[in-house]
């Protein structure tokens, strides 16, 4: 049989390989190797340099300070994400009306869309 990952197995109804039907057995032998090999962090494109095994990566990625942020405005369509030092920048270009502050933390003050009073985050 040809191997698949666990995650890609849930995406396929046939071998990518071979075509065949695929069984839902586990290859504990290529788990092992698997536990030892060291993979990149998936944002790695934003500039992460960490390598993780397996079990780590998933916890990792979510909480990688490289991760691509999205757009915090409420009720926007906008379907920006960059980086996080990129945020207020992307604020200050594409929601001319939202008006932040500078500080010791970033802080976003959304009004005047379509939102009861104001929202605030702060990052």
């Amino acid at each position: 049989g040809h191997l698949v990952c666990v995650s890609c197995r849930s995406k396929l109804t046939c071998c990518p390989t071979c075509r065949g039907p695929l069984a839902n057995i586990r290859n504990l032998a290529m788990e092992k190797v698997a536990s030892n090999v060291k993979f990149p962090c998936k944002h790695s494109g934003y500039g992460c340099t960490a390598s993780l095994v397996y079990t780590e990566k998933t916890e990792h990625e979510e909480t990688c300070e490289c991760r691509p942020y999205l757009c915090p405005c409420p009720g926007a369509s906008c379907k920006w994400q960059g980086p996080l030092d990129l945020v207020m920048q992307h604020l200050m270009m594409s929601h001319k009306s939202i008006t932040t502050l500078q500080g010791e933390d970033i802080v976003f003050l959304a009004t005047d869309i379509n939102l009861p009073g104001a929202v605030y985050w702060v990052m």
